[in-house]
């Protein structure tokens, strides 16, 4: 399995929701048009949401979590398709990463609607 993009990320974010704090995953955001996965991937969608905005997908062979897309709610909530997609950076070589800006959404404090805080003062990754 493999992933394709269309050009490097301008920032990359470190959310600190449950489900990436558990997950250790920081995050880059595209528009799909411009990520290319390339294998099987499975699905998993948080328990703790009655409709989850994303689906969260896999590697079925290590286990990795390799990206977030839309579900098929938020994409009617947003009216008929979501322009935005998260891919998880730390499958990538840290030299790849090094000196591009780092955020940290308050994803724990979000409520699912309008923009998210920051947790904290963003950073440079190393």
């Amino acid at each position: 399995m493999s992933i394709r993009l269309a050009q490097a990320p301008e920032e990359i974010a470190e959310c600190n929701c449950s489900l990436c704090f558990s997950h250790g995953i920081l995050w880059a955001y595209y528009s799909p048009r411009d990520v290319v996965i390339v294998g099987e991937t499975r699905t998993y969608n948080r328990a703790d949401r009655e409709s989850p905005n994303s689906d969260l997908h896999f590697c079925p062979v290590c286990g990795c979590t390799t990206h977030w897309a839309a579900t098929e709610g938020l994409k009617k909530r947003m009216g008929g398709e979501a322009f935005l997609m998260g891919v998880n950076m730390r499958l990538f070589a840290p030299a790849q990463l090094s000196g591009l800006k780092l955020c940290f959404p308050d994803g724990r404090s979000w409520s699912g609607e309008g923009p998210w805080d920051y947790a904290r003062v963003p950073g440079v990754m190393p």
